[in-house]
């Protein structure tokens, strides 16, 4: 007849699984990103802040600015767009919010001086944006599979993409050129 298993109902509300984590770089708060929310926590004392919401789709990655004053979210709705949202670590005012990608993204960051954000996605496509303005800067494209991590060098100019395509580049982000494709991993690079 096939397997017959017991319903088991549970006993307290069911928590969303975290998605993502980061630390503010001067140890003032932790980001818990879950598909519909970010926590805030002070690292000091562990206590809720404020609880950051409003992000069309899911949410995947969070990161601190190198400053700490701005905390980027990534979000989007698979298969219709992506979005990236800036917070104002002093307030916790939302900021500028850019969209553009055909699929949700997998990561955003800002580049060490401010400057820069960039954000990837499922449609394998990395954009980089002005930071004040949202005003688009140059789309990256290169990798066969999405893109799931991002990280800008110190100075600012080059920026490493990792991806399901098992190959990390790097691209000098102002003139919009790969550098250079690292391959030979076993699996996906994250």
């Amino acid at each position: 007849e096939g397997l017959v298993t017991p319903k088991i109902e549970l006993q307290t509300k069911a928590r969303e699984p975290i998605t993502a984590l980061a630390a503010d770089p001067q140890g003032r708060f932790l980001a818990i990103a879950r598909p519909k929310g970010v926590s805030i926590v002070g690292l000091a004392d562990g206590n809720a802040i404020i609880e950051l919401s409003g992000h069309t789709g899911a949410i995947s990655d969070v990161q601190f600015s190198a400053s700490g004053d701005r905390l980027v979210v990534a979000a989007g709705e698979t298969g219709l767009a992506g979005e990236a949202t800036l917070w104002q670590t002093a307030d916790w005012k939302r900021g500028l919010v850019v969209s553009g990608h055909r699929d949700t993204l997998y990561a955003a960051t800002l580049s060490p001086d401010g400057k820069v954000l960039a954000t990837a996605s499922y449609d394998r496509d990395i954009r980089t944006w002005d930071a004040a303005t949202g005003a688009p800067r140059q789309t990256l494209a290169g990798h066969n599979d999405a893109v799931y991590g991002l990280s800008f060098h110190p100075n600012s100019k080059i920026l490493a993409s990792a991806s399901g395509d098992r190959t990390v580049k790097l691209w000098d982000e102002a003139r919009g050129e790969r550098l250079d494709t690292f391959a030979q991993p076993a699996k996906e690079q994250y």
